[in-house]
């Protein structure tokens, strides 16, 4: 295994993965193989009636961390379905899945951020409980994945002014959403490829993150997600520009 696939940045692929050493068991420690929660994740997809439609894994800390990403059949003719599945087998976080989205016809991946994470690497867990808890993750993630649906197509509804566009610019990249070193490229993009709306700002965005690392990514769009929902809530309670509400909610993006 080559150092150029454990850094989180360059793709690998499943077997790749599945080939990554086990870790032994202590008695309180039971590390599960990123090949069991592919595994048990896989069966939950099929049990529910949906098929993955393609794949994509990174691997970071010499193999112990693992983020997958699989697109679904279900969606829209504009999006698919997406889930992010997360994995240690070093103790630096539990196993989780959080839903997203994809855009067919720029291929932009997003998150919701929040991951539901459904088992600690404690004791006693077996492959049947694992099985057992991917099926029932994935029941509970349907409804997050029509919710998160729902959300990104409701930016569709929001058009922005020159004024509000650039303070949101100004918002994200002082978040560390986007590098100040990618401006003309986000400005690029929303000017010339995507519309003046909410869902324009935020594919712009999503654009950019295409060449990012997939294990940072859920925490970019939970980020630059809060930032859009703040603004929302400024514009729905004030029926006007949010430029002084706007600010006075930044704090509560690093909550």
């Amino acid at each position: 295994m080559t150092n150029a696939i454990l850094t989180g940045t360059n793709h690998v692929t499943e077997a790749e993965v599945f080939n990554v050493p086990a870790v032994p068991f202590t008695k309180t420690f039971h590390p599960v193989h990123h090949g069991d929660v592919i595994r048990a994740i896989q069966e939950a997809i099929d049990v529910m009636g949906m098929e993955i439609v393609k794949s994509e894994y990174v691997l970071a800390q010499d193999g112990q961390r693992m983020f997958g990403v699989y697109d679904l059949s279900q969606g829209t003719n504009e999006l698919s379905w997406s889930i992010g599945i997360r994995n240690s087998m070093n103790k630096s976080m539990s196993l989780g899945v959080t839903a997203g989205t994809r855009v067919f016809v720029c291929d932009n991946l997003c998150f919701s951020g929040e991951f539901l994470a459904f088992r600690r690497h404690t004791s006693g867990l077996d492959t049947d409980e694992l099985a057992f808890l991917a099926y029932r993750s994935m029941r509970k993630m349907i409804p997050l994945l029509k919710g998160f649906q729902a959300w990104h197509e409701n930016l569709k509804n929001y058009p922005l002014t020159e004024i509000d566009s650039k303070i949101l610019l100004v918002e994200i990249m002082t978040n560390s959403v986007i590098p100040p070193s990618k401006f003309s490229e986000f400005n690029g993009l929303y000017a010339n490829v995507y519309d003046d709306t909410l869902w324009g700002f935020h594919e712009s965005a999503s654009h950019i993150h295409k060449s990012s690392n997939l294990l940072s990514l859920p925490q970019k769009n939970k980020v630059l997600n809060k930032i859009i929902d703040n603004y929302i809530y400024s514009l729905d309670n004030t029926g006007s520009s949010p430029l002084g509400d706007f600010y006075q909610q930044r704090a509560l993006i690093s909550r």
